[in-house]
């Protein structure tokens, strides 16, 4: 079902029926699921009647149907609800209970069933092959998927919680932040609240990117930010002076380590796509990067080239396998590192 089908229907109190929320992206499978809930809902007092909840990978379909037999109290309609449902490899049997639960649904107009499932919950298989589940059930039950959010999407469902909130950010300001607090929206819900919470009592109506590098949560990439940012510039002393501030932290050095390597992966693949006169938004495409992050590491990639950027992911290996089998390690191995190519 297409999401604004499902909105219309909503509009229009027509919602009746077998529903399946399902997806990689949690955050809207709960958003809708609450849609409808919110929709359907009567009076709190009687929610154990009109909205009961079961939760489990595997389905009791007599339960659910003992349920929708039952009509609401003092509420037109109720909602029956199955949490975390794994549908893939249904047996026979469950098949033909499925196919029980949509008709008993179709008996008693009055009640909604609603499932979800984890990503990997339901075969919907592809857009060219449908799976057997959906050839078998498509046409009689609303199937909603939420795959994860390109970025693009991200940026314009930012800016709408911004704005119901009553403040204001640019394009630059969302990118940043996606970049430091990654791409779940769960975490990324949060992180506005915060920002919001933080302009609104400093009496400001917008949120900067520099307001964003001050409070949003960072992920493990971007706890390196400091040492990649000086990797970028060629800046040796900035490069020592986010090592310093790592020991202090007592962050691995395994981790920054890697964090170094997977700095010069990006920019030597960046740096081969250039060659190949590669544009932006291809180069964007095929490496699956944050555009922020990517207008950043372009300039240090043309910097660089990409002959000597191919050099330091050899060296980098060699300082990887040395540090393994007796050569040296630990931060003095990072610090000669940088010594050698900054």
């Amino acid at each position: 079902m297409d999401i604004s089908l499902f909105k219309s229907n909503l509009k229009n109190n027509n919602i009746s029926g077998v529903y399946i929320f399902c997806g990689e992206e949690d955050y809207l499978v709960r958003y809708y699921l609450k849609a409808l809930r919110d929709k359907i809902a009567g009076d709190e007092a009687f929610a154990i009647f009109n909205n009961p909840v079961f939760d489990g990978e595997e389905v009791d379909f007599s339960a659910i149907i003992e349920a929708v037999k039952a009509p609401p109290m003092m509420n037109d309609f109720k909602l029956i609800e199955w949490r975390h449902a794994d549908l893939t490899g249904m047996k026979e049997s469950d098949v033909e209970s499925m196919e029980e639960l949509i008709s008993v649904c179709e008996e008693h107009p009055y009640s909604v069933v609603a499932f979800t499932a984890d990503a990997d919950g339901v075969d919907l298989g592809t857009a060219k092959k449908q799976s057997p589940f959906v050839k078998r059930f498509g046409d009689r039950i609303s199937i909603l998927s939420f795959d994860k959010s390109t970025e693009n999407q991200l940026y314009a469902w930012l800016k709408k919680h911004f704005d119901s909130q009553g403040i204001t950010v640019g394009l630059e300001t969302v990118k940043v932040l996606v970049f430091r607090s990654g791409r779940s929206m769960d975490v990324l819900a949060g992180e506005v609240d915060k920002l919001c919470a933080l302009a609104h009592a400093r009496g400001k109506t917008v949120v900067t990117p520099d307001d964003v590098n001050e409070v949003a949560s960072s992920t493990p990439e971007c706890d390196t930010f400091a040492l990649s940012n000086a990797i970028i510039e060629r800046s040796r002393r900035g490069a020592y002076l986010a090592l310093e501030d790592m020991k202090l932290r007592r962050v691995e050095p395994t981790v920054i380590m890697g964090m170094v390597a997977k700095t010069f992966d990006d920019l030597t693949a960046i740096a081969h796509l250039l060659d190949e006169g590669r544009g932006v938004s291809e180069i964007r495409d095929i490496l699956n990067m944050n555009e922020y992050k990517l207008k950043r590491y372009i300039p240090a990639a043309k910097k660089y080239g990409s002959e000597r950027l191919s050099e330091i992911l050899s060296l980098l290996a060699e300082a990887d396998a040395g540090s393994k089998y007796g050569g040296v390690s630990g931060y003095t191995a990072i610090e000669l590192f940088i010594s050698r190519n900054l």
